[in-house]
């Protein structure tokens, strides 16, 4: 099982040299006479440390990073830096809020001209992090309907448009207990309770997956899933959860989706899966190459990963096309299986996609609204060409897959599947451009429920 998940870690990695840094970034902006400029991290090197003595956990983050324009540097962390450091010389950092206060980041205190840099940050882990009688539980996971709660919210790192190689070394000091990291990386050492991961080129903010618990706390099924397709590849799958009798429920239904994916899209896009199994009708988060899920929502989720975590979107106005073609295949499904009948449209003008770029959150509405877009251009296509939604996603992820995109992105490449234009559907239906739209509202999002952080806590 090891040399599998080395080999195709390696193959992975080796598919391209290629990947987004400035291309899709905001705009810079100028606050208090500073401009803040958007980076392109290279790599990063994480070293968390977890002493149970004192209860404190600490990153130690080396990012080496290329700017193209004069300024001060923007990365961000939620939690306050205890350091940052260049050049052995300390220059402290400032939280501050985007143009429209969509957000907030921070920039390092010190004007840089373009070049290729390294900075040392150094930042309590404050969220998280869990300390029991002799262990430590600790989870790194996200909301992607919630502001700065990307991998932003435990270490530092950089908005959703950049991909970037990243190194993890863990230590968990002071336990003699075992302890068992479940995460989407390839595994490079372990002695003891230290661990050493590296992970894919292509990982962005919103991929990472990092669950670290007493080895013995989970009932853990491992196995291979063989592809039955000519140019698949088998690859390692582990599934977790509190009861056995879940995890081998949760099994079968895994090899059921994965079948249909794979039959639809194309091989699965990731070295692995790792799956969090966590109740029956619960639903869940994805990452790349695993995902956190109830039994009711593991089509959802899986299917994000292709669709979210293989094809990736640059910011919060791209985050609706994820959703909604993730909603439209799980109520595309149970129409089939339940005969619902017709489903109903409402597909009415809403800004989706034209929010501020500064955004990177995704809008709640894209469920209902963006799924009933995707049925009325699937109704299009079938009615006027013969042709088919469905078979547009699999030229679509075989052209943009390891990438991020944007809404543009995707109406470019529905238009050249087509041979049409779509533009005033999205002016209208995504980017809400002839002023219909109100503020946002609620949604209904029973497939990918964002967790509260008490649901969180839990899940540690």
């Amino acid at each position: 099982m090891f040399y599998l998940r080395s080999l195709i870690f390696i193959l992975v990695l080796n598919i391209s040299s290629s990947y987004a840094g400035l291309d899709k970034a905001p705009p810079s902006f100028i606050v208090d006479d500073k401009k803040a400029i958007w980076i392109d991290f290279i790599n990063a090197k994480y070293n968390l440390s977890f002493d149970l003595m004192s209860k404190k956990s600490t990153s130690i983050a080396t990012i080496e990073f290329e700017i193209r324009e004069k300024g001060y540097p923007i990365f961000d962390i939620v939690g306050k830096p205890s350091s940052v450091i260049m050049d052995g010389v300390g220059y402290g950092d400032i939280e501050i809020n985007t143009p429209g206060f969509e957000s907030k980041v921070r920039i390092i205190n010190r004007e840089l001209s373009p070049g290729t840099y390294t900075v040392r940050i150094v930042t309590p882990i404050s969220r998280g992090v869990k300390f029991g009688r002799g262990n430590v539980s600790v989870g790194f996971f996200n909301k992607d309907m919630r502001d700065r709660h990307f991998l932003e919210r435990y270490i530092p790192t950089n908005y959703e448009y950049d991909q970037y190689k990243m190194e993890i070394l863990i230590k968990i000091i002071g336990s003699s207990k075992k302890h068992r990291l479940f995460t989407n990386g390839h595994l490079v050492e372990t002695s003891g309770n230290t661990f050493h991961f590296t992970y894919p080129e292509y990982f962005t903010s919103s991929s990472l997956y990092f669950h670290l618990v007493p080895k013995n706390k989970f009932k853990v099924l491992e196995f291979v899933y063989e592809s039955r397709l000519r140019n698949g590849r088998d690859f390692p799958v582990t599934i977790y959860s509190k009861m056995m009798r879940l995890s081998r429920k949760v099994k079968k239904k895994v090899i059921k989706v994965l079948r249909e994916l794979e039959g639809d899209y194309g091989p699965w896009p990731h070295p692995e899966l790792t799956f969090y199994a966590d109740g029956k009708w619960k639903g869940g988060m994805e990452y790349a190459g695993a995902a956190t899920s109830g039994w009711f929502a593991i089509g959802h989720e899986l299917q994000h990963n292709y669709f979210a975590r293989a094809v990736m979107p640059a910011n919060g106005n791209a985050g609706w096309v994820d959703e909604a073609v993730a909603s439209w295949r799980d109520f595309y499904t149970l129409n089939k299986l339940f005969s619902f009948g017709r489903v109903r449209m409402n597909y009415v003008s809403m800004n989706l996609g034209n929010q501020s770029v500064y955004n990177r959150k995704s809008d709640i509405r894209s469920y209902k609204s963006g799924r009933s877009f995707i049925f009325y251009l699937d109704s299009l296509l079938k009615k006027s060409q013969g042709k088919s939604f469905k078979k547009f996603l699999k030229k679509y992820f075989e052209n943009r897959k390891y990438t991020v995109i944007d809404s543009e992105d995707f109406r470019l490449d529905l238009e050249r599947y087509s041979g049409r234009s779509f533009k005033k559907l999205f002016d209208q239906y995504i980017y809400g451009l002839d002023h219909r739209d109100k503020s946002i509202s609620s949604d209904d999002h029973s497939f990918h429920t964002p967790l509260s952080d008490e649901e969180i806590w839990d899940l540690i």
